[in-house]
């Protein structure tokens, strides 16, 4: 196969820079459009491109991670997701805020967020905190001149050029990132700036998905372009060590349907990791993912829709994110009339390649389809509470 010009492959970990020796495939699945692309009409939904997606796995960091590396500029340049659109992110927010309010008294901290999307952490904290955002996105640019301040923000990419640039060396007390670390091609180089960057001391926080929490649920509506790679505990503390940062904190969250919050302090020295990624364990566990992916139109919940949908009931799906682009794009035999999303940056749209249209959720209640998916299942409980007046039969395969 050529050359694709729409992504390259990964030549070395993204989190450790290891060579590709060391890198072994390990999942595959059928060719997909990307999951944050939203079409504005069902035309250009149908002619979206499909690329190969793969994962392979660090030997010897322990990250699995997307063997296609599709570019940043391609991934934001019309980038559909806001966090503050989700009641559920949200609440996520407003207590990690507090968290992070609680831990550092400090009344003048300086605090840089990586990924700030529409801010809504940084809206949170403290006034007299010094508040900085890094995103290139469209949300995030249009979300700064909205708020009319609060923070600062710098629309561009996070790494050593910009903190060279920004002579930001040494300069910030803290710095977070939210689900961004899912985002970036290359982590290492990512992880370099933030300890040039930070203050001697000064401490790294990271939210990301749980590999643990995707493989014991066969969470596989989760992998997609993307989210570039999947982090677990050791795999982060053994790449962040190798550039003098120790883990002082962690913690499993629910967030995104399992999550893992910890936080890093810069150190004088690298703190390499004492234990060796269980790899076997590992492979045994992603050869399951595996399996239940290739399996996903045996699932119960897939065969019983599928069932109904053959003797003529309708159906449709509530929650237009990237899982309901991966899930709707890897089942296409169950068709659905059209997907519910409380995003007006969404509505309106279509899932590409399949062309589903997007609507607003009060179609729900006017239309009464006999069956919805909820396919932003880590949400079903806040849904189906949204919508007390949906008479039909409410469904999730994951979660």
């Amino acid at each position: 196969m050529g050359p694709n010009p729409s992504f390259r492959l990964i030549g070395r970990c993204r989190g450790c820079h290891a060579g590709m020796d060391l890198l072994v495939p390990c999942f595959e699945m059928d060719p997909m459009p990307l999951a944050g692309q939203f079409c504005s009409t069902a035309e250009e939904a149908i002619e979206a491109e499909r690329l190969p997606l793969s994962w392979m796995l660090c030997q010897s960091c322990g990250l699995v991670q997307v063997t296609q590396d599709v570019d940043e500029a391609i991934l934001f340049r019309r980038y559909n997701y806001a966090s503050s659109t989700v009641s559920g992110l949200v609440d996520h927010f407003k207590a990690y805020a507090g968290l992070l309010t609680r831990n550092y008294d400090q009344s003048h901290l300086r605090f840089l967020e990586i990924g700030c999307n529409d801010g809504v952490l940084l809206r949170r904290l403290p006034a007299t905190w010094l508040r900085q955002g890094v995103d290139p996105s469209d949300v995030a640019c249009r979300s700064h001149q909205a708020s009319q301040g609060g923070y600062e923000l710098v629309s561009d990419l996070f790494d050593v050029q910009l903190v060279e640039s920004m002579r930001w060396q040494g300069q910030w007390d803290v710095i977070s990132g939210s689900n961004c670390l899912a985002h970036i091609s290359d982590l290492h180089q990512v992880f370099t700036a933030v300890r040039l960057a930070l203050k001697e001391g000064g401490e790294f926080w990271v939210e990301v998905h749980d590999l643990e929490a995707l493989l014991c649920g066969s969470q596989w509506d989760t992998i997609y372009h993307e989210h570039k790679a999947e982090w677990s505990l050791d795999s982060l503390t053994h790449c962040l060590g190798l550039l003098g940062f120790e883990c002082v904190f962690h913690e499993s969250i629910p967030m995104h349907g399992g999550a893992l919050r910890c936080c890093f302090r810069k150190t004088s020295q690298p703190r390499l990791s004492r234990t060796e990624p269980d790899l076997q364990t590992l492979q045994a566990k992603l050869k399951s993912l595996a399996e239940a992916y290739r399996a996903r139109y045996e699932h119960p919940v897939v065969c019983d829709l599928m069932k109904r949908r053959a003797a003529g009931q309708s159906l449709v799906a509530y929650g237009a994110a990237g899982r309901a682009n991966v899930f709707l794009n890897q089942t296409p035999e169950l068709a659905f009339d059209w997907i519910v999303d409380e995003s007006m940056l969404r509505q309106g749209r279509y899932l590409p390649h399949i062309a589903t249209p997007i609507v607003a959720k009060d179609r729900l209640n006017l239309d009464q389809p006999d069956h919805c998916l909820i396919t932003a299942w880590n949400y079903a409980r806040d849904i189906r509470l949204k919508n007390p007046g949906y008479l039909g039969q409410w469904w999730t395969a994951f979660g």
